[in-house]
């Protein structure tokens, strides 16, 4: 038995990280990858990765708008949700598209 593919999300707690996180088991499992999937909200954790939470507390424009906003100030950012796969991250600032996981996820199985 090979070993399972290692999917971790960077994120904040969000609703639209909880349906990032489903489309992911939705593309990996319609695959039938061998997976674990790991939600990752720790502050400690996400700033170890490299990465920034740009979300507003208690106002949300969205992945998108939040992480033009702070690549204005740092291009080099990378922000939240994050999806990490085997240790590489592959998918950083917004949601991935089901067509992009579907690419990455597929080449694995």
């Amino acid at each position: 038995m090979s070993t399972p593919v290692r999917l971790r999300l960077y994120a904040s707690i969000c609703a639209r990280n909880d349906y990032y996180i489903e489309r992911i088991r939705a593309v990996a499992d319609s695959l039938g990858l061998n997976y674990t999937l790991e939600k990752i909200t720790d502050d400690g954790a996400i700033d170890r990765r490299g990465l920034q939470i740009p979300c507003l507390y208690a106002y949300c424009p969205g992945c998108r708008v939040t992480s033009s906003q702070l690549k204005e100030a740092d291009q080099d950012a990378r922000c939240t949700p994050a999806l990490e796969i085997d240790g590489e991250l592959r998918f950083w600032d917004v949601p991935a598209s089901d067509e992009d996981l579907q690419t990455a996820l597929s080449a694995l199985v």
